[in-house]
């Protein structure tokens, strides 16, 4: 692979700003940053999803760009900056959809979001044709319903003239970066996780594409996240409030985007996040794949490194669940506090272990190290004698301990004795870092401003592409670390003794919830 380009540090744009895009599942966050991925200001704008059937889950676009350009102005107008100071403008987003469009950039269905399993019958159909041994070895996993192949698949079974009509098939930072300068580009990280990408040659992989009957035209080249790869068009200019001709950089997925805003760009170094949904996430030298846990390797913003990730459906997503459905509605919180200020307040007040209750995480399916459709959430043990401390403890507490089960996976893949830093609007807890600390046995580094590392890593791969870093290390010491929580051995046996609870519990129960959850397969 030939070495990267990077600007020479000495042809430093003049230019002082960037403008950093998080695109989510519930919304955008824009923010304005310096070229050390200092953030002036952020701002949120959130949109819908819709569900027209089971297991479908699709967005309009529109509210994609509308949330961007209206975010664009709404930190330039609060920052004061300079319109003509900004040099450059990047995307991090959602990956693992499916959005058609003509020659015109012009959208011709909803896009089929990551949330999406329509596809399962065409994933299955891939599976008993080729093998899991099979997969593992061409694709680098098995897929599911959720996954690329099985939707393009699915869109050229059950809406052949959109397939056939179609130009490109773009995600979600493809689309915005073609209404931005109107090029069609593909970063390698999205790329990768189509299951066609070839990891050697940075390049789609044809044979692979014969292999599904698919298009490979249909696909825009892929470039390198910090590659410039256009120039922002009047009227895109015009809508953010910016001036035509400001660069727009190629961007990448969410999780590679958080990995540089999280800092860990290394070989073993890892991060893990804790948002809606969670993971962690290791880089690495080379693809590692598991399909048997749930561990598949996907390129990294660095062209250079690889991810090894273990994720799980449900990580905030079981305290939000929690909050709102747990929580009185006539709880006074206090001047300052929220909820969720409460929630920890509350499950403070219980010991490590929860006094014997066991929270099992798995509220809408897992991911790693169980790929299991079918799997749900729920208590355990739970008795008379348990106070509202213990029941809201048990909630931080399962979801650490179902990530120290993906953290054995990735373990198993040879990386073992990480730091992780910690990111994500989870990470704020003080409680729950520790929990973290506790359970997985491992020093965790929550860096500053744990919620827009999003953001951050966007705009110190941007920064990159201008010429402000000599390369990916350099961007270790951009991100600072605030608080650090190690672990505790007075409290490794009554976490280890849980786990082993949870991972029996599932065991014992998962015929069960095949049985009763039969129509998620």
């Amino acid at each position: 692979m030939k070495r990267p380009f990077y600007r020479k540090v000495n042809a430093l744009s003049e230019k002082k700003y960037i403008i950093a895009h998080d695109v989510g599942t519930g919304g955008s966050k824009a923010a304005i940053t310096d070229l050390s991925g200092n953030i002036l200001v952020s701002k949120f704008s959130p949109y819908t999803t819709s569900y027209p059937r089971e297991h479908w889950a699709e967005q309009d676009p529109d509210n994609w760009w509308n949330a961007v350009t209206g975010t664009t102005r709404d930190v330039m107008e609060e920052s004061g900056v300079d319109p003509g100071d900004v040099g450059g403008v990047i995307f991090a987003t959602q990956m693992i959809g499916v959005l058609p469009v003509d020659r015109g950039g012009n959208i011709l269905r909803p896009a089929i979001i990551w949330l999406d399993g329509r596809a399962q019958e065409q994933a299955d159909k891939i599976i008993r044709r080729l093998t899991k041994t099979l997969l593992l070895a061409v694709a680098g996993g098995v897929p599911t319903g959720k996954d690329v192949i099985p939707k393009l698949m699915w869109l050229r079974q059950n809406e052949p003239d959109v397939y056939n009509n179609t130009y490109k098939i773009l995600e979600v930072d493809s689309y915005l970066v073609s209404r931005a300068c109107g090029e069609f580009v593909y970063d390698y990280a999205a790329a990768s996780t189509t299951g066609m990408f070839n990891f050697k040659k940075k390049d789609w992989d044809l044979m692979l594409f014969k292999l599904f009957r698919l298009d490979p035209q249909k696909m825009p080249r892929v470039a390198a996240s910090f590659e410039e790869v256009g120039e922002l068009m009047e009227a895109a200019a015009g809508e953010m409030g910016l001036p035509p001709g400001v660069p727009v950089f190629c961007g990448t997925g969410d999780i590679p985007s958080a990995t540089v805003g999280s800092g860990a760009v290394l070989d073993g170094q890892g991060h893990v996040y804790v948002g809606s949904s969670g993971w962690i996430a290791v880089t690495a030298p080379k693809a590692v794949n598991d399909g048997r846990k749930g561990i598949v390797s996907i390129a990294s913003a660095d062209p250079a490194r690889y991810l090894l990730l273990a994720e799980t459906e449900s990580a905030g997503a079981c305290f939000k669940w929690f909050a709102e459905n747990l929580v009185p509605d006539d709880v006074e919180f206090g001047p300052d506090r929220d909820v969720y200020d409460y929630l920890n307040m509350v499950a403070a007040e219980a010991e490590p272990g929860s006094n014997g209750l066991l929270f099992c995480p798995w509220m809408y399916g897992e991911r790693s190290p169980i790929p299991d459709t079918t799997v749900r959430g729920g208590y355990l043990n739970l008795s008379l004698d348990h106070k509202r401390g213990d029941v809201a403890r048990a909630v931080f507490e399962g979801v650490a301990l179902h990530a120290k089960w993906m953290l054995e996976g990735l373990e198993g893949c040879g990386f073992d004795d990480v730091v992780l830093r910690a990111i994500g609007g989870g990470a704020k807890s003080d409680l729950w870092m520790q929990i973290y600390a506790d359970v997985l046995g491992v020093t965790i580094e929550r860096v500053s401003e744990p919620q827009e590392s999003g953001a951050r890593g966007a705009a110190l791969i941007a920064a990159l592409g201008m010429g402000a870093f000599r390369g990916f290390a350099a961007l270790r010491d951009a991100v600072d670390v605030s608080v650090v929580f190690t672990p505790r051995p007075e409290y490794r046996e009554v976490y280890d003794e849980a786990f082993e609870n949870l991972t029996e519990a599932y065991r014992r129960l998962r015929k069960f919830y095949r049985r009763v959850n039969a129509s998620e397969q």
